[in-house]
């Protein structure tokens, strides 16, 4: 363990099996299930500790080969040349529990090595995403935090089907960026 780290920095360790560190949006603090979180269109945040620069890191982020593992519920559209920039657009086809919808995929802002934001919006729903970068100790803290509204009913039933709540989509958000950015760090090619 790394003791230049705060206690729930390192609980990320693959020796104890990939766990988030902190959730807001209701969870156990609030004396709610993370479920009743995320079919009532909660937020969701988790940290992770990536040992990697903020640098690798967005580079990992934004690598257009990488957009079906870091974001397997979203298959996105080819990209504009300005893509990450604030404001650009592009399609995708959203896959959300049982929900099938096409969708719009907005970056809402783009600072690179510290803050991105994107919306994604569909006939049935509304989500933002953000990611925050911060440089600490050798290595890179990841904020990642997630909505979910859904216009109807009939979303979010479709959508809870599915059985993963949104919580669960952060967690393999992060999951899926922390293993490419360490392995990109290496210089070594993921398994």
């Amino acid at each position: 363990m790394d003791r230049r780290l705060p206690r729930d920095e390192d609980g990320l360790a693959p020796d104890r099996r990939l766990r988030m560190a902190v959730g807001t949006g209701g969870g156990a603090a609030g004396g709610r299930p993370e479920a009743l979180d995320a079919a009532d269109g909660g937020a969701v945040e988790r940290r992770v500790f990536v040992h990697a620069t903020p640098r690798v890191v967005w580079a990992t982020l934004h690598d257009p080969t990488l957009t079906g593992v870091l974001f397997p519920e979203l298959k996105l559209g080819p990209a504009a040349p300005a893509w990450p920039a604030a404001a650009t657009t592009r399609s995708a086809r959203a896959r959300l529990g049982l929900l099938r919808d096409a969708a719009r995929v907005e970056s809402l802002e783009a600072r690179p090595e510290a803050r991105f934001r994107l919306r994604v919006t569909a006939s049935g729903f509304d989500s933002e995403w953000s990611w925050r970068l911060e440089p600490v100790a050798g290595g890179t803290r990841v904020i990642h935090g997630a909505t979910f509204e859904p216009f109807d009913r009939w979303t979010g039933f479709l959508v809870r089907l599915g059985r993963a709540s949104l919580a669960s989509r952060v967690e393999s958000h992060l999951r899926a960026l922390k293993e490419r950015s360490e392995a990109a760090q290496r210089g070594t090619n993921p398994i």
